[in-house]
């Protein structure tokens, strides 16, 4: 059953253009990666979809104005101005989500920008999925937050226990919401929610207090940490009302081990000892000797950044048990992967110098 949505109370458009983003790669270089940035510019992704949309923004020069910009990842872009430095997330038509430094929600669709707004309230857009639905949060002036659903010009609060406070960090296409409960005093500790059909729900922890959630998947399946004492937090994966502990039986014992991504057939990614890793099958595998595994896509291809001594991180896409390192552009002396899209093109930050660029390797 759907929900009864509240309306919103004002709406603004804005139209938006559509250019194309020079890359500061050379024609030879465009085959190993794309540098999406501005030439003499700055741009840093912020996601990318599985069909391929690149969210974030850019500037004509270092350290100047942001706009937002939603790339193809062969270099093609639409600026989101209004978005700023504020983007949020993307879906796969391209639809683009986050808010204005003044606090409004900024809606990007079919080349215009929605303003909305709720009456003596902040609002910022987090998540979107396909079908549009959109999950964010309004404060009102005493920094009360507090998560909703928006679709069809009508929002639906999705309600928290009275000491907390709420803000999502997902929305999957099933409409399903993952998000956290903060406390509204310092004692009360963050803990991971899951919202669907009108009931917010609780995750739970693996004994301790805290539960940070991290992503959701597409069967409402959801990864994060979570602390199993007063010192320790151990990965989870949260399904069907059960959660997991990942490192249970693995032998590994890091207590500052994290669970990052997951995809639809239950394969989980994050970093155990410093180390990328990949949990499938109940197996814990370690894909290199330094570094963090960000994303997994649906064909199970992994992307994460690999450390070495003396070398500049790298990112990597692993498959099948083989890890690539990706080339980094000339200079570069910082790189984080951002997503991977469902053609394994990898998507990621560059620093160079102090200037970031966003990056796409393709598949």
């Amino acid at each position: 059953m759907r929900a009864r949505f509240g309306r919103a109370t004002a709406v603004g458009v804005l139209a938006l253009t559509l250019l194309a983003v020079p890359s500061t790669a050379g024609a030879a270089d465009r085959d190993p990666y794309l540098d999406l940035t501005p030439a003499g510019g700055e741009s840093r992704a912020v996601q990318v979809s599985p069909d391929g949309v690149v969210l974030g923004n850019s500037a004509p020069k270092p350290d100047g104005v942001f706009t937002g910009s939603a790339w193809t990842t062969g270099g093609t872009a639409r600026s989101l101005g209004p978005l700023g430095p504020h983007a949020e997330a993307v879906n796969n038509s391209g639809d683009a989500v986050g808010c204005s430094a003044n606090g409004t929600g900024l809606y990007w669709h079919d080349g215009t920008v929605t303003y909305l707004t709720r009456p003596g309230r902040t609002v910022c857009l987090y998540a979107i999925n396909d079908a549009g639905q959109i999950a964010g949060a309004s404060a009102t002036p005493n920094g009360s937050e507090q998560a909703f659903v928006w679709e069809d010009g009508r929002f639906t609060d999705l309600g928290a226990p009275a000491d907390r406070a709420s803000a999502p960090i997902a929305i999957n296409n099933r409409g399903q919401v993952l998000g956290r409960l903060f406390g509204t005093t310092k004692s009360v500790p963050m803990r991971a929610f899951l919202w669907e059909h009108g009931k917010l729900t609780d995750l739970g922890s693996l004994g301790g207090p805290q539960t940070i959630p991290a992503a959701l998947g597409p069967d409402g399946s959801v990864v994060g940490t979570s602390a199993v004492g007063s010192t320790a937090a151990h990965p989870f994966r949260w399904a069907g009302g059960r959660m997991t502990d990942l490192l249970a039986g693995t032998g590994a014992t890091d207590p500052q081990a994290v669970a990052t991504g997951l995809n639809a057939a239950g394969d989980v990614v994050g970093t155990v000892s410093d180390r990328p890793v990949l949990w499938r099958g109940g197996k814990l595998t370690y894909l290199a000797d330094a570094g963090e595994a960000t994303a997994v896509n649906a064909a199970g291809v992994v992307t994460g950044v690999v450390r070495g001594p003396g070398d500049a991180p790298t990112v990597f896409r692993w498959k099948d048990g083989e890890l690539v390192k990706l080339p980094n552009p000339p200079g570069a002396t910082y790189c984080y992967a951002v997503g991977i899209t469902a053609g394994s093109t990898v998507v990621g930050n560059v620093a160079i110098g102090e200037v970031n660029h966003a990056v796409v390797w393709p598949g």
